[in-house]
């Protein structure tokens, strides 16, 4: 394990040379943060019966460091931390959370962006997916977003993991809607976890909107994968897209697409050609967020079992609105994805996810937030067959004790109903939690 904890090191630090020359004469400011949390887990090893309960103590501290300049911005954090268990001591882990951000403007209308995010831990499930306050909140870019399934149900362990995710990425804006990208992503998990694999993925993709009409544009994506395991067979897979699209008014557009994949496999295990053609409508807010939806048909021929088809709802939705002492975000996603990385080879999946989420800023210095979730997962190459229902909810206080410091105390719930008994399970989680993160000083 050792030397794969260098390997991204050795990366961020031969980044960061890079980089300074780029970085000269830009502000720089340097933020140390520390924390320490109280959680208790009434089902540790998320199972349906015989569930066992713990207490988790976990402390840590970090730094941040950040370089601006009017075309450039570097970021470079690490968060260490230590997690305790009262009763299973033999989980007790150091964490490790690294994270490098970098974006260039190389000209008007074209930029360069590198971000390789780090984490060594026995988390099943990652915390960064949950609420933050709103100072502490993250922009995420969409075309950053990766389509890998993530659904943080299927792992059970506490085994110690390392996923490093490192994507280099550059764009152009060639008109109003006008736009091309092309980009390259990288990700290892490595795990301890039995039955568990350690894989890697080289994924290079690009793509091209033109818009050759004021009415009519066209919008054309493709990606390759090369997956690698341990233990089962290589994969290698092509998808296409293809998108013409009709703009109706100055929010809506419409859409006919077709979406190809190809998929392979290194041995025996059969592979197969996706065909879909679909029709949909897309809807952009008047400020930031967009809303689609696509109804479609798949056919999934498979190398020696035949077709298989059925219609598909493909729909995506993002938007947040912002009131005087409150927000509201919706977030919605489904259609149909490949699995075999970070949670296991579960082959193709049909799903529907749901995210609400709820902040109330109660008083000047306390805000309080609800959440709730739904995802139903349905696996297409699971034997025997296999659905799952998948429940979250949790609620939050935040409160500012001063500048510097944050209390909070959190309860989130998961349930997951399964046709596969063994599958099923309860869990609940209650944190507490003391953060220090003073204003940034410039260095």
């Amino acid at each position: 394990m050792r030397k794969f904890i260098i390997i991204p090191g050795m990366l961020i630090l031969l980044a960061t040379a890079f980089f300074q020359e780029a970085m000269a004469g830009t502000l720089w400011t340097i933020t140390p943060e520390a924390h320490v949390q109280q959680q208790y887990n009434d089902n540790l090893f998320r199972t349906r019966d015989n569930t066992r309960s713990d207490w988790i103590t976990v402390i840590g501290a970090g730094l941040e460091l950040r370089g601006v300049k009017r075309t450039q911005e570097l970021t470079l954090g690490y968060q260490p931390s230590y997690s305790i268990y009262n009763t299973h001591d033999e989980f007790n882990t150091l964490r490790h959370n690294a994270n490098l951000r970098f974006r260039k403007d190389l000209q008007k209308n074209l930029r360069f962006s590198f971000i390789d995010h780090f984490q060594y831990s026995e988390q099943p499930y990652d915390p960064a997916r949950g609420y933050r306050p709103p100072d502490e909140r993250v922009v995420i870019d969409e075309e950053h977003i990766d389509e890998e399934f993530t659904d943080e149900s299927l792992r059970r362990g506490r085994e110690p993991r390392t996923r490093n995710s490192a994507r280099a990425r550059l764009d152009y804006q060639f008109g109003p809607r006008d736009r091309a990208y092309a980009e390259y992503h990288m990700y290892h998990h490595w795990n301890k976890n039995p039955g568990e694999e350690d894989s890697v993925r080289h994924s290079p993709s690009m793509g091209v909107q033109y818009w050759f009409t004021p009415r009519y544009g066209l919008d054309v994506s493709t990606r390759y994968v090369h997956g690698w395991f341990d233990e089962s067979e290589n994969l290698d897979s092509w998808e296409g897209r293809a998108r013409l699209m009709r703009n109706f008014t100055k929010f809506i557009d419409g859409f006919i697409q077709y979406r190809h994949n190809y998929v392979r496999y290194s041995g025996d295990r059969e592979g197969y050609d996706l065909y879909e053609p679909s029709i949909g409508v897309l809807y952009r807010f008047a400020s930031d967020g967009h809303a689609s939806v696509g109804l479609g048909y798949y056919f999934r021929d498979e190398e020696r079992s035949g077709t298989e088809s059925g219609p598909i709802l493909n729909a995506d939705i993002n938007k947040t609105w912002d009131w005087r002492r409150s927000a509201f975000t919706l977030r919605g996603r489904s259609g149909f994805t490949q699995a075999y990385f970070d949670t296991g080879d579960q082959g193709f999946i049909i799903y529907y996810h749901a995210t609400a989420l709820y902040s109330y800023a109660v008083r000047k210095n306390l805000d309080w937030n609800l959440s709730g979730q739904y995802r139903r997962n349905i696996y297409e190459d699971r034997d025997p067959d296999r659905t799952d229902n998948i429940y979250a909810a949790g609620t939050g206080l935040n409160y500012q004790l001063t500048r510097q410091v944050r209390l909070g105390l959190d309860y989130n719930y998961r349930q997951v109903d399964s046709n596969i008994r063994t599958e099923e399970y309860t869990e609940n989680r209650i944190t507490l939690r003391l953060n220090w993160r003073p204003q940034a000083r410039r260095l």
